[in-house]
């Protein structure tokens, strides 16, 4: 690393330049193999690919609230490592193209309400299996005439609610509203992404200040924007996969998620073109002290939030919300997983960087960066996989309901390398800091208290 900021462009030369025609070459075969392969079980590759599109959807839309807080907060500190997440955030309108096979296999994945129609449905199989004989209950109990002495086992009375349970949302779950409601959100952030990153790469070249005032008038209605729609996206991606649980929170733990995915992701992106040379002078430990604090707050915040669904549903012991717990925390390799992501996703980081010093060690900092990383694809696997396992009639203690697939991997890698050539592409179109933000000479020599 050499040069000041006097005669250092911050741009990506050389081979830098072109790694996103490199990435966009896997993301393509990685896709194309992972439909091949999909032809011949279809709800498989479904399931497999909506796991991949929420783990970079979730670091991309992490990136659009942290680009929108440090123009509310009017921080100086983050005008040389803003421009990255700028980066993360620009890419959002390419997830419209990415959503097309999930708008295609909606079926595969959403059928259990999609198909409903009045007073009948099609719940999964092993939806609201229960073990045999268990709290049997009058026939009758919850309506309908039954015969004498007829009785109905646990999964035939969750059965009934589940369809109580949809006849009620249908005015939210149908297909109409489900595609329309997708169009608005990607409208939504495509506008937000590419507003908010048109007005930093202007300022650039001009170095005028309206730009940031700009910046700033429009981050305060933008974040409660921003909000409401990945919230709904959330419950119509990801929570209606179980169309009878509900959880106020979800929303709240996959914004915390996503905010972890992007302080790691920022960390290992920084590091690696700072090793290139590229960001030359403008970051230092400083930098990595706040992304680093940042990342540890923002875990423990996840751990938090999850803690918090888990405890109140699980004590509950609602049946259409304790569902998605059973799918998870009963015996079986999904209890492992479960286990997996308490332990690594928050005990270890959390005893990792809870120390200033490592914090300020690059090393150190970079291994719970990693850690960290893994665990939010672990865990984007533990929220989508089970379902699969459940649409299929797989009860949840069955081995068979953990089956890693080569289409888990096949669609990670196309779809993260889609993602990843139209982040590249920008950043071979742009500096890689905010060289035009008044508080950027200011944020190159910031420390630390």
């Amino acid at each position: 690393m050499s040069g000041s900021s006097s005669d250092h462009d911050y741009r990506l030369k050389g081979p830098l330049a072109g790694a996103w025609k490199i990435a966009a070459g896997v993301g393509v075969v990685g896709i194309v193999a992972a439909m091949g392969l999909g032809m011949s079980d279809g709800k498989r590759f479904a399931f497999s690919y909506l796991f991949a599109f929420v783990t970079f959807l979730t670091l991309a839309l992490g990136a659009t609230f942290f680009v929108l807080l440090q123009h509310v907060t009017s921080a100086g500190w983050s005008a040389t490592v803003r421009r990255t997440a700028e980066f993360l955030m620009s890419a959002l309108p390419v997830f419209a193209l990415l959503f097309v096979p999930v708008a295609l296999h909606a079926d595969d994945l959403y059928g259990s309400w999609m198909s409903h129609r009045g007073g009948e449905h099609s719940a999964p199989a092993g939806e609201h299996a229960a073990p045999a004989g268990e709290h049997a209950a009058p026939a009758g109990e919850r309506g309908g005439p039954a015969a004498p002495g007829q009785r109905l086992t646990q999964a035939q009375i969750e059965h009934e609610i589940h369809g109580e349970t949809i006849a009620k949302k249908g005015a939210y779950l149908n297909q109409g509203f489900f595609y329309g409601r997708a169009l608005l959100y990607f409208l939504i952030w495509s506008f937000v992404a590419l507003r908010m990153f048109g007005f930093s790469t202007s300022q650039d070249g001009s170095r005028d200040k309206e730009w940031t005032r700009r910046m700033q008038g429009m981050a305060p209605w933008a974040i409660p924007l921003m909000a409401l729609t990945s919230t709904f996206a959330a419950f119509d991606w990801y929570m209606s996969l179980l169309p009878a649980w509900y959880s106020t929170i979800f929303g709240v733990v996959m914004f915390a998620s996503g905010l972890v995915a992007l302080f790691a992701t920022l960390v290992l992106v920084t590091m690696w073109l700072r090793d290139k040379g590229v960001f030359g002078d403008a970051l230092t430990v400083e930098h990595y002290h706040d992304l680093g604090k940042l990342l540890f707050g923002f875990n423990c915040f996840w751990a938090y939030v999850s803690f918090s669904q888990f405890f109140l549903i699980w004590y509950a012991g609602i049946p259409e919300e304790a569902v998605f717990y059973h799918l998870r925390w009963s015996e079986g390799p999904w209890t492992n997983v479960s286990w997996a992501i308490v332990v690594f996703h928050f005990v270890v980081p959390f005893i990792l960087l809870m120390s200033r010093n490592v914090k300020r060690n690059l090393g150190g900092l970079k291994a719970g960066a990693w850690l960290l990383a893994v665990m939010h694809v672990v865990e984007m696997y533990w929220l989508i996989m089970p379902n699969y396992a459940n649409s299929m009639g797989i009860e949840a203690r069955d081995a068979r309901s953990f089956a890693p697939h080569a289409l888990d991997l096949l669609s990670l890698i196309g779809v993260g390398g889609v993602y990843a050539a139209a982040v590249l592409y920008r950043m071979a179109n742009h500096p890689i800091v905010a060289i035009g933000d008044p508080r950027f000479d200011r944020s190159r020599h910031f420390e630390n208290a």
